[in-house]
């Protein structure tokens, strides 16, 4: 699920929706055919480039999958990101260098510094050279990791259920601490 969030209201965008879907044409360049496919494509990606550029907060739900991103995710960056679609035309400014960006990270298991696994953390340096690509300052990207969602699952030593349990309480609790400052 990506959020664009506007101070007077939300706009929300399913990663499921036609945005991703892949569209292929025949037509030769020149021909109406190509246009008309061209046209189309516009119609698609333009709304969905106008809404982060217009949002004070950008939301992402981040599910790990294969150590990254999801491929839904990818294809809706991929629809977003070229050159110059959050550069302002005058000034050449990125468009979301005030925008703030909550990344809400769904990791089925534990991927932080201390886990010895954090080299297999393909998904928050894939977010952060992307936001950065696009301008988002360093400071507005907030990364909230919610690890072990997956440990009914995974194997896990009888006995640390309490402590397979503190990764998402303490990802609600960044959440929350975010949620006031909006």
């Amino acid at each position: 699920m990506i959020a664009a969030i506007r101070s007077n209201g939300t706009l929300k965008r399913s990663c499921s929706t036609n945005a991703t879907r892949s569209a292929g044409h025949g037509g030769l360049p020149g021909s109406s055919e190509a246009e008309n496919w061209e046209a189309r494509e516009w119609e698609r990606t333009l709304p969905l480039i106008a809404e982060p550029a217009a949002a004070d907060t950008v939301l992402l739900g981040v599910p790990m999958y294969n150590f990254a991103v999801s491929a839904a995710l990818k294809a809706w960056i991929d629809r977003v990101t070229f050159p110059g679609a959050f550069t302002h035309p005058d000034t050449g400014e990125s468009l979301l260098s005030a925008t703030r960006v909550v990344a809400v990270l769904a990791r089925g298991g534990a991927y932080g510094p201390e886990t010895g696994r954090a080299d297999l953390d393909f998904q928050l340096p894939y977010l952060t050279a992307w936001t950065a690509r696009l301008g988002v300052r360093p400071e507005h990207l907030h990364p909230v990791a919610a690890e072990l969602t997956r440990v009914d699952v995974l194997p896990f030593p009888a006995g640390q259920e309490e402590a397979a349990a503190a990764p998402p309480r303490r990802a609600r609790t960044a959440l929350c601490r975010l949620a006031a400052v909006a």
